[in-house]
């Protein structure tokens, strides 16, 4: 049996001071705008928003988590370069950090697909082959919710409760994720 103060879990969760009821409070309101725009911006089967998850990285930080492929539906995929004879019925993604590498079709793939959209596998294999030549579209999901107007209800909260001033910074990174940051004005 896993003991929870070996992972640094107490018996009491409940927030300690008004600086920790108040990451809290952040955190979660975050984490529903995050789910509240996957669901407005993503097409998918609501398995991404419901992945939308803070942690805890100190008693006064967190990080927001997701599915892995969450950073391809908010950065988009770039397509695969243009193909002699393949009929295009949109415009290509470009501008992406990410791209896809073959026009082949993995079987992960195709599964993915025949589970969020039904139908047969020929079809999602299709399906899966259209998404590689035209690209996936940025949703921008993240700079939609990591506003000016965020940050700055952030920065006016902390104001109010400390009576300092601060600069709240947000830095997006996937690969240890996104990572929200406040730094006290002198």
């Amino acid at each position: 049996m896993v003991n929870l103060n070996d992972l640094g879990i107490t018996g009491n969760a409940a927030p300690q001071t008004e600086y920790e009821t108040l990451i809290l409070g952040i955190a979660n309101d975050v984490t529903q705008q995050l789910r509240e725009a996957v669901l407005a911006k993503a097409s998918n089967s609501g398995a991404l928003a419901q992945s939308v998850a803070y942690f805890p990285t100190g008693a006064l930080s967190f990080e927001v988590q997701a599915d892995q492929y969450y950073k391809f539906v908010d950065e988009g995929v770039n397509a695969l370069p243009k193909k002699d004879g393949y009929t295009y019925r949109r415009a290509l993604m470009t501008g992406s950090p990410f791209s896809f590498k073959y026009d082949g079709v993995g079987t992960r793939m195709a599964t993915a697909i025949q589970k969020w959209k039904g139908g047969s596998m020929p079809q999602a294999f299709a399906t899966a082959y259209s998404i590689k030549r035209h690209g996936i579209q940025a949703r921008n999901i993240t700079p939609s919710v990591f506003n000016e107007e965020l940050l700055q209800k952030i920065a006016d909260d902390l104001l109010q409760l400390t009576g300092l001033q601060f600069n709240v910074t947000f830095t997006k990174n996937t690969n240890t994720w996104q990572k929200l940051q406040t730094a006290r004005i002198p």
